[in-house]
């Protein structure tokens, strides 16, 4: 029997739920793009997580009333949310609870971040007026400076709608903080909001220990949306629209005691927050027409989460957030690589096209002695405007995070003067190349393969930037290291044709979202995009840059909104985001057939949107099944119009059909229709079917509406290698017994496909019976997790000695069987 007051038993955390990514998807292309987008510093969110209450928020309030809301009931709302928030708090704290919140949330959804102590976190998994506790993980930004001298403002036609700029729609940035002194943007960048450090407004922080390293992304970003007056008539997709900064990401401590790039779920979170209520008065009349998040959890494609309920919550509140595909390469073919908040139903996921049509290269000739190292051409970043004969220095990593300093030795002269600087892998940046040009450097080479087009439009004059393949860098260091002279000869420049010019990136990221949601909804250019760079260059002049990368994507496809918003500015934030994937091209691609590329024009003209934009029929079973699903139309014309329906053919076995094929909706109307998926014939083997529905619109476009049905492999272990240790004596807070786990899997493969956990139970049963849940973790990545069983029941008491079992429940958010593993648990 359990001692009087003791009810079940609990498991308290020895540790932290760390989430263990999966590895990169790499290929060859992958691999060099790799190489640009650089390396992620590790960081340590440990303890930290977001909490999600039953309490009501804002956006459920005005979501209950139809959408729409007075200022004084907003504002009545809010305080509610707030005082059910301070009431709940208060209430832990009675109960022993140590919770000192870092960011509160009442707008998106009710609920709060924080550190949390193994009691605390055992006091909110067993509260009934907690709906979850979610794991805070890391955002990286999904760019980096990039490339080629040779971009011009026309490289990326189709951007520009006549007689529209986005004038009076804002665009919140959350990102890194943003130049506003930049001349490109200073028409266009209003007082912005730090999450990271209040009262900075949003404004680009340098690397604390190292000068001279400001926040570039979110200036980068900016000038991809709003800037205007640039060099040669350079300007963003919407110069006429505003930037509201929102610093969520910048440099913070990492785990090695330095400073890098990043962001948290939880300040993502507080920038949605503050996007949907700027000025912090609880009701929504400020809020940002669009949303952009520039940075993204890599393999974090999660739908129901606390960065999916905010994304839901902002479209409740007619806040379009868009958001980065990822930059981890494509996997598949079901569950892939898509970063979050990608995963979210409600966000507009962008993947990145290679839009250039040639790229430069140059003839290069590397020889130590007489033996020759390497002889071909190899692709270009940077303008050379003279050839470049030079020894090769290795630059070491260790010297490289001293900026420009570690390219100086003691004596105060350069090591690198008059030498071609070698950057060791994943530390190209504009900085670096800066650095190393301003240490009389005559090039920067650096290890991995560089993509065509790699840097930046303000590189030096004669300093070409060239990727040279791992296995050439490592001969040159090993020969280095020997003391023998490597040299390089970079040729004049020429051009080859693109290969992967209008194509998706090597580099964007794939595949569904966790609960088989089609991801990503749309294609936009994303590589070599000129914007604006923060600071001035070594004499002061104005700098701009190139960048690549999912988030650029995204940035254009945030630019592109704000136009279409300025033409139709009554359209809700589900018709914004369905104007623009509903009128998308079909790009004919083989590894995403539903995926569209950004059509700015036809958003303009389209007058039909459907919501959702695109349709997810879930997960088949083997025996096959219907499953039905609603579209609602809506049509955001002045005229009346006539619509036909075509739901295409049969794909991969599975059939949709629609039961009203002729409508007439008229002018500012909406209709429903129901779209049914026969999945008995689904081809065998198959993981996914995708499709296209046609809404033919008379005397208009046309719309796409692209359909999918995933089919994830059942046999899949998710769970696996459950063990249970203990020291030998007895089980105690200080000696717990250590359970131990591998929970998701990798499906291997040329593709691989992620395949996490949503929700983990585990739970404590006796002679047959449920005594209760020990604990509950939520969005596990595959990784191998521990637990520490102390022996202690929920409320603290000591379990009676005894034989029990504690059974662990994985739980797949993908539609698939849950999984159930065992082992005895004896207490002496």
């Amino acid at each position: 029997m359990i001692a009087a007051g003791c009810v079940a038993c609990a498991l308290l955390l020895v540790g932290t739920r760390a989430q263990s990514a999966p590895p990169v998807v790499t290929s060859v292309d992958e691999a060099g793009w790799e190489g640009v987008l650089g390396v992620r510093e590790q960081v340590s969110t440990a303890q930290r997580f977001v909490v999600l209450l039953h309490a009501t928020s804002l956006a459920a309030k005005v979501s209950a009333a139809g959408g729409t809301a007075s200022e004084t009931d907003m504002r009545r709302w809010t305080r509610a949310a707030q005082s059910a928030q301070n009431q709940f708090l208060a209430r832990m704290a009675a109960s022993g609870g140590h919770i000192t919140t870092e960011y509160r949330y009442t707008r998106l959804f009710n609920g709060f971040s924080a550190r949390l102590d193994p009691t605390s976190l055992d006091l909110l998994d067993r509260d009934h007026e907690v709906e979850g506790v979610y794991p805070v993980r890391v955002g990286y930004p999904m760019a980096v400076d990039e490339s080629a001298g040779t971009v011009t403002p026309t490289a990326f036609p189709g951007l520009t709608v006549p007689g529209q700029d986005g004038s009076g729609v804002t665009v919140a940035l959350l990102d890194t903080g943003v130049d506003p002194s930049h001349p490109y943007l200073t028409d266009s960048v209003l007082p912005g909001i730090d999450v990271i450090r209040p009262g900075s407004g949003g404004v680009a922080q340098p690397n604390p220990l190292v000068p001279g390293r400001p926040e570039g992304h979110g200036t980068e970003l900016a000038g991809i949306v709003t800037g205007s007056d640039g060099p040669d008539g350079l300007h963003g997709v919407a110069p006429g629209a505003s930037i509201l900064p929102i610093r969520v990401a910048g440099w913070q401590p990492d785990a090695e005691g330095g400073y890098a790039i990043y962001s948290r779920t939880d300040q993502i979170v507080a920038g949605l927050e503050a996007a949907v209520d700027p000025n912090g008065d609880g009701d929504t009349l400020d809020a940002a027409r669009i949303a952009l998040v520039g940075v993204g959890e890599p393999y974090a494609a999660f739908a129901d989460g606390p960065l999916a309920r905010a994304v839901a919550g902002a479209q409740a509140l007619d806040v379009l957030v868009i958001a980065p595909a990822g930059n981890d390469g494509r996997a598949g073919p079901t569950f892939g690589s898509i970063a979050g908040p990608g995963g979210a139903p409600d966000a507009l996921t962008v993947a990145a096209t290679d839009g250039r049509l040639a790229a430069p290269t140059v003839r290069v000739h590397v020889a130590a002695g007489l033996r020759v190292l390497f002889d071909g051409t190899l692709p270009l970043g940077g303008a050379p405007t003279q050839t470049v004969t030079a020894p090769i220095f290795p630059v070491a990593r260790a010297a490289e995070a001293q900026g420009i300093a570690g390219l100086f030795g003691n004596d105060g002269k350069s090591t690198v003067a008059g030498q071609a600087a070698l950057l060791p892998r994943g530390a190209l940046s504009d900085q670096t190349v800066d650095e190393a040009a301003s240490a009389g450097a005559l090039a920067v080479l650096v290890e991995g393969a560089l993509p065509a087009g790699a840097f930046s439009l303000d590189v030096p004059s004669g300093i070409p930037v060239v990727g040279l393949a791992e296995s050439l860098s490592s001969a040159i260091r090993e020969l280095r290291a020997e003391g023998i002279p490597v040299t390089i000869a970079i040729g004049a420049v020429s051009s080859a044709e693109n290969g992967g010019g209008g194509t998706i990136a090597a580099f964007s990221s794939q595949g569904l979202a966790f609960d088989g949601g089609l991801k990503p909804e749309l294609l936009a250019p994303g590589v070599a995009f000129p914007t604006s760079e923060p600071g001035r260059g070594t004499s002061g002049e104005v700098r701009y840059g190139t960048v690549s990368g999912t988030s650029v994507a995204a940035a254009t496809t945030a630019g592109a909104a704000a136009v279409v918003a300025e033409g139709r500015p009554r359209a809700s934030a589900a018709e914004l985001r369905g104007l623009l994937v509903g009128s998308a091209r079909a790009t004919g691609s083989a590894t995403s057939p539903g995926l569209g590329a950004l059509e700015l024009d036809g958003a303009v003209e389209q007058e039909l949107t459907a919501e959702p934009a695109t349709v997810s029929f879930g997960t088949a079973t083997r025996s096959g099944r219907t499953i039905d699903r609603t579209l609602t139309l809506h049509n955001v014309s002045t005229r009346d119009l006539n619509v036909v329906l075509a739901a295409g053919r049969t794909v991969d076995g599975v059939d949709v059909t629609v039961r009203r094929k002729r409508l007439r909706i008229r002018a500012g109307a909406s209709a429903t229709v129901v779209l049914r998926a026969d999945t008995a014939n689904l081809a065998p083997g198959s993981r996914l079917a995708i499709g296209v529905l046609e809404l033919h619109v008379s005397k208009s476009r046309s719309v796409r509406v692209p359909w999918v049905v995933s089919a994830p492999d059942p046999s899949v272990d998710l769970l696996s290698h459950v063990s249970l240790k203990t020291t030998g004596g007895r089980v105690s807070d200080a000696t717990p017994a250590v359970l131990s786990m591998v929970v998701g899997g990798i499906v291997p493969g040329a593709e691989p496909q992620i395949r996490p956990v949503d929700i983990l139970d585990v739970q404590l049963w006796r002679n047959g019976k449920l005594l209760g849940e020990l604990a509950q973790s939520r969005e596990l990545l595959p990784g191998r997790y521990t637990f520490g069983l102390t022996g202690r029941g929920p409320n603290g008491g000591r379990l009676r000695r005894g034989d029990y079992t504690v059974r662990v429940v994985a739980r797949p958010g993908d539609g698939t069987r849950r999984q159930v593993e065992t082992v005895d648990y004896r207490l002496r």
